[in-house]
């Protein structure tokens, strides 16, 4: 038996052993956990407006969540919202395609050569601890103010963490596959396409899933430099005006963006690792 395979049932034995525990089915127990984070969410914001509203906090400082419902109803009413999340989304969107996948694909292809890959080892360190903020506005001055330049902030932001995990992947993938592919008279490319990639995909999956909250980061950093439009231009505005209200919207239409994300991400996993939620 492989080492992705026990790997495999031993993930699958330990979902089924933590619901047995629970003494109930995964189902049930995961609409329990909805359940549990929705009162504990609901019970957060109604103490937020209490206190708002009795004085215990200044709303000027922290708002308060009928104030944040009310732009976002206006911004929703004048179709800044939609124009602003669909700005924001196609940045991080293409970014992510560029950079998390592009990068994905490029650490999969050093499998190819090991010299390569410990010859741009340092390089590629190098490049990812560059932090993003320092180098967009360089971005910004080489690709200009529209949408090129945030696709290429996102995709900076994602590149070297996709390209470290599905590298690191590569890597761990059974020798014993690869010989017993050799010796029935697989070519290089056969055991890439047929043993590499199928073993490196959960790899592949956790960087993309890591890269999401890098991508939106980026976006929002290349709205906050230069652009008209943007979640982050919204928040840029609102903060430069103090108006908190305005800034927390933004900052609750991210994380709604960030869960859509990650949501497609799980979906996607569920397609090409159906065994881990067998």
């Amino acid at each position: 038996m492989s080492a992705q395979s026990q790997t495999s049932q031993g993930d699958v034995e330990a979902r089924r052993t933590s619901s047995s525990l629970a003494g109930m089915s995964p189902a049930r127990e995961t609409l329990l956990v909805w359940g549990l984070q929705a009162v504990i969410l609901a019970a957060c914001l109604i103490l937020w407006e209490v206190a708002a509203r009795q004085g215990w906090i200044s709303t000027f400082l922290f708002a308060s969540p009928s104030r944040i419902f009310d732009v976002l109803t206006r911004q929703f009413a004048s179709g800044q919202l939609f124009n602003d999340v669909k700005v924001t989304t196609m940045e991080t969107v293409l970014g992510f395609i560029v950079g998390g996948v592009g990068g994905s694909i490029i650490g999969l292809a050093l499998w190819y050569s090991p010299l390569v890959a410990r010859l741009t080892r340092p390089f590629i360190a190098a490049v990812g601890s560059i932090p993003v903020l320092a180098v967009a506005p360089l971005i910004i001055i080489w690709f200009g103010t529209d949408i090129t330049s945030k696709v290429v902030i996102v995709a900076f932001s994602c590149v070297v963490v996709s390209l470290m995990s599905s590298y690191s992947g590569a890597q761990q993938v059974d020798q014993d596959e690869i010989n017993l592919m050799r010796s029935f008279g697989a070519t290089r490319n056969q055991i890439f396409l047929k043993v590499v990639v199928p073993s490196s995909m959960t790899w592949v999956i956790s960087g993309l899933k890591l890269n999401i909250g890098f991508a939106l980061i980026g976006a929002i950093v290349g709205e906050y430099i230069s652009s008209e439009s943007g979640v982050g231009h919204s928040i840029l505005v609102g903060s430069a005006n103090f108006a908190i209200d305005t800034v927390l919207a933004g900052l609750l239409v991210v994380m709604i963006l960030v869960t859509c994300f990650n949501a497609i991400v799980r979906v996607l996993e569920r397609w090409i690792l159906p065994w881990k939620y067998a």
